[in-house]
């Protein structure tokens, strides 16, 4: 998971603008320590101010990069055992809440990648401001609150956006984290099938246009046969769809997650992300091609 979550110069709704030097400092502690979770909750409580609520913790952080007065940041979401099961009978076009076995990150996690469209989840980040941390700047006229000085504990996710102008959260990479993941067409990454979307759709559709997401409708052409299991044809269109549309990278660890999600055990799924990928590569390579085991 990927996103933007902060830029400097631009006031938020709360009157206050963060130094993009002092998330920069406070970079190593926010991935070593930091979690993601709803709404600030997992720190405030819900409502406000009634405590600590650890089950609104949904992921961490992995990666903070920066791009001069803004800060991105690569996460991944936590995936309970049971998550496939318990969200297996959701609509992908509805909005009913998981089963009470299902965590908040199942939850966050399947409005990022099952619903139509998806939904629209923004970034705000929470910490300790340190003593002489706070001074005030002048923005478009306006005396505003510049904090210079944090402890980055957490990035919270809320339906409204707390910076007008940050983009929604994505599960596909942002500029800098773009460069390393999708900028190796056709290659081995690190023990890692890792393919481009324009070289995904060439290897697996027929007639999608690969330049129109809206379009992407999945592969026309491919039939393979079954696996043991929930039928490997009745779900991997779909798991293709997800990747022509952006929503799931093309490596073996996005692609087993996207399985599950479709209600797939972790045996069954790191299976038919393999035989997805393999089909890949034989389309790709014209001829069989055996993929490096990465043991996910």
């Amino acid at each position: 998971m990927f996103f933007q979550t902060s830029e400097e110069g631009v006031e938020d709704r709360e009157g206050e603008d963060i130094a993009a030097d002092a998330l920069w400092r406070s970079r190593e502690m926010f991935v070593q320590q930091g979690n993601f979770d709803i709404n600030h909750f997992s720190w405030l409580g819900n409502p406000y101010g009634t405590g600590a609520r650890p089950e609104y913790v949904i992921g961490r952080p992995l990666d903070v990069r920066r791009d001069k007065a803004r800060i991105y940041v690569k996460g991944e979401i936590f995936n309970s055992r049971d998550s496939g099961a318990a969200l297996q009978g959701l609509r992908s076009d509805g909005p009913e809440l998981p089963s009470p076995g299902t965590t908040w990150a199942d939850w966050f996690w399947h409005s990022l990648t099952e619903l139509e469209p998806a939904m629209r989840w923004f970034p705000s980040v929470f910490g300790k401001i340190l003593p002489g941390g706070t001074t005030t700047k002048t923005i478009k006229g306006r005396k505003v609150r510049f904090i210079t000085n944090l402890e980055w504990y957490s990035v919270g996710f809320a339906q409204r956006a707390q910076h007008p102008t940050l983009p929604y959260v994505d599960v596909t990479p942002l500029d800098h984290f773009a460069k390393a993941v999708l900028d190796v067409p056709r290659a081995y990454q690190q023990g890692v099938m890792v393919l481009d979307y324009s070289t995904f759709a060439k290897a697996l559709s027929v007639g999608v246009p690969t330049t129109d997401s809206a379009k992407m409708t999945g592969p026309q052409a491919v039939a393979p046969e079954s696996l043991e299991g929930k039928p490997f044809e009745e779900l991997m269109p779909r798991v293709i769809k997800r990747i022509l549309n952006r929503r799931v990278l093309p490596k073996r660890p996005e692609i087993v997650k996207a399985f599950r999600t479709l209600g797939c055990d972790p045996a069954t799924a790191a299976a038919y992300a393999e035989r997805l990928l393999q089909m890949a590569a034989e389309r790709l390579g014209g001829g069989r091609r055996k993929l490096p085991h990465t043991g996910t």
